[in-house]
């Protein structure tokens, strides 16, 4: 575990590229990070198709949820998601790399929105999401490991 004590935005970006099983999984990575901003990726696979052949549309909700916490959680605030909302504007592919781009729009005590644009690997833009937030405390940075 990196010192949190020095830059809460790489310390979030180290933690969620290594100590979240599911994010490993899907291999996805935090690219970048900054205060109420964050990027991430994974690798398109055959496995997302759906019946068009292109990738399933969860892919793009995935990276909207993730991308928005990930942002949101550099604030040094545990959150959980109240409201996810994803509209689609192009297909993506079964293979390269899709990127999500969070940024926070609005903080209030309680709620913290966000907007997130999915891009394409050729840079297209296939999706953006809005999502909210609850706070539900400051973040300490020791999590529970099973």
């Amino acid at each position: 575990m990196s010192d949190v004590s020095t830059d809460w935005p790489q310390f979030i970006k180290q933690h969620f590229t290594k100590d979240v099983p599911f994010l490993n999984f899907m291999e996805m990575t935090v690219d970048a990070t900054g205060p109420g901003r964050a990027a991430v990726s994974l690798p398109l696979k055959p496995e997302y198709a759906n019946s068009y052949g292109i990738s399933h549309g969860g892919i793009a909700a995935l990276l909207v949820d993730t991308a928005a916490g990930v942002a949101l959680r550099t604030l040094k605030l545990t959150i959980v998601t109240v409201e996810m909302s994803v509209s689609y504007f192009a297909p993506l592919p079964l293979e390269g790399r899709v990127r999500a781009e969070a940024t926070m729009v609005h903080r209030g005590r309680r709620i913290l929105h966000a907007e997130i644009a999915v891009l394409a690997p050729d840079g297209t833009l296939a999706a953006m999401g809005r999502a909210i937030y609850a706070v539900t405390g400051e973040d300490t940075g020791t999590y529970r490991k099973d």
